[in-house]
């Protein structure tokens, strides 16, 4: 055994332990020499914040709000945790559990870990008559070690790198002997949840869809169908109250097994009322909303007179969505096509088409790109290539220039792979948005797809 990784980590609540810091050293073991850079790294844990989480780590969500989340992270540290040995105090139960739990969370394969707990070691070794307890703190001042900061990720992984030096050595241990495997199934109950913005998003944009469905006064097959997956996706997240309320009208809704038009103005009363208790920006919820409304209204692949006429009018209602993109563009299209009061085939595949590349702007958007020499490049999202910065300097050194922002002068916007799979039905992210209000605007910034500039 050479390669150790010393880890640790702080996270927002008990229940989830999401995990909003996160402390790494990777060393050979013999020579001390560090086979990657230390890791301090602080993660919008995307979920709720435990006062008392808060009171013994100090972090708080003003502090990470900006942060990545873990996924962000995730290929630059997984090499950490491979062909290694993990070393933490109560690592498996606390630190490993984290981890596995939130990659899980995170649908990431979890890898193989193997781990040695210091607080294993001290119980076996350490006299119990010599100290106080077997905490990291109180074994530390035991052993003379100093923590810079206690309950604090990297502070804890560089004090437990010495404490576990000075067991080995004080005890004459063999580490071989307490390697053990992580078992995953430690977290076999461990229930799916979402975070708080993930289900507020989720239910904001259902209610926009059940909307859209009933804008013409019919319910179809698909759509019906649509609501029965929707049911069958978000109902393993048992622990939001306000899902749970949903699952269950619409359960008492399919129990004859078809979706009537009374029974959608119900679930959107329901859904409705779930909104009501959600705090958000309300030109946010709106566009959330007008999101879901367009794609329920598309999702039999075209759009009426009826439907145009009332998404008008809607609209209309709205108007204080008006210069947030896509209310003006949306309202535009209607106007335009409803001049006659009627809307043509040739007008409805036009405004369906439109609406699909709003909802999906990367793949209606993208352009294939030979050459990045001399442009300006900007990077969003999460590469399957590998972390930003190995994606940034394959990008310079093909004579790119990296823009950490999206600026007027940005040529190309570089969507990561990894990314892709999360931008649809209006999900997308800020720097998309801004390409597209530039490109309004006679800008030509290309919006492009990992796959379609990097060679592997």
């Amino acid at each position: 055994m050479k390669k150790i990784t010393y880890f640790d980590v702080e996270y927002a609540n008990p229940k989830n332990k999401s995990i909003c810091q996160l402390g790494l050293l990777c060393e050979d073991y013999d020579s001390g020499k560090l086979y990657y850079p230390e890791q301090n790294l602080y993660l919008n844990p995307q979920d709720g914040f435990d006062d008392i989480c808060v009171k013994i780590h100090g972090i708080s969500f003003s502090k990470v709000k900006d942060k990545p989340f873990l996924p962000e992270v995730w290929s630059e540290i997984e090499k950490y945790f491979t062909n290694t040995v993990v070393v933490g105090h109560n690592v498996a139960n606390a630190d490993l559990n984290a981890l596995a739990r939130n990659l899980k969370r995170y649908s990431i394969d979890i890898p193989e870990f193997y781990y040695i707990c210091t607080l294993d070691l001290a119980k076996k070794y350490v006299p119990p008559f010599t100290v106080e307890n077997y905490r990291m703190g109180t074994l530390c001042k035991y052993f003379d070690i100093d923590i810079d900061l206690e309950h604090d990720a990297f502070a804890d992984a560089s004090a437990n790198a010495n404490l576990f030096r000075a067991l080995v050595n004080n005890y004459d241990i063999y580490i071989e002997e307490h390697i053990r495997r992580y078992d995953s199934i430690e977290i076999k109950d461990f229930e799916q949840f979402m975070a708080a913005p993930l289900i507020r998003k989720a239910i904001i944009e259902f209610y926009g869809m059940v909307k859209g469905f009933s804008i013409d006064n019919k319910i179809t097959i698909t759509e019906a169908n649509y609501i029965r997956n929707w049911r069958n996706q978000y109902c393993l997240y048992t622990g939001s109250e306000e899902l749970a309320s949903i699952i269950d009208v619409i359960d008492r809704i399919l129990d004859d097994g078809v979706v009537t038009l009374e029974e959608s103005f119900k679930l959107q009363s329901v859904v409705g009322q779930c909104m009501d208790i959600i705090s958000k920006s309300p030109v946010t919820l709106g566009t959330q909303v007008l999101n879901g409304i367009m794609k329920g209204i598309i999702i039999d692949g075209k759009i009426s007179t009826e439907e145009s006429e009332n998404l008008r009018s809607w609209l209309s209602d709205n108007s204080f969505l008006s210069g947030h993109h896509p209310y003006d563009e949306i309202m535009c299209l209607l106007e335009e096509a409803l001049a006659d009061s009627l809307i043509t085939e040739k007008e409805s595949e036009y405004i369906t088409e439109s609406i699909q590349s709003i909802l999906n702007p990367i793949e209606a958007l993208k352009v294939q790109v030979n050459s990045v020499e001399g442009k300006h490049v900007c990077l969003s999202g999460n590469f399957a290539f590998g972390s930003k910065t190995d994606v940034s300097q394959y990008i310079v050194n093909r004579g790119g220039i990296i823009d950490n922002t999206v600026k007027k002068s940005t040529n190309i916007l570089l969507i990561g792979n990894l990314e892709c799979q999360s931008y649809s039905n209006g999900t997308y992210g800020s720097k998309v948005i801004k390409a597209i209000e530039y490109n309004q605007k006679g800008c030509n910034i290309q919006i492009v797809k990992e796959i379609d500039l990097i060679e592997k």
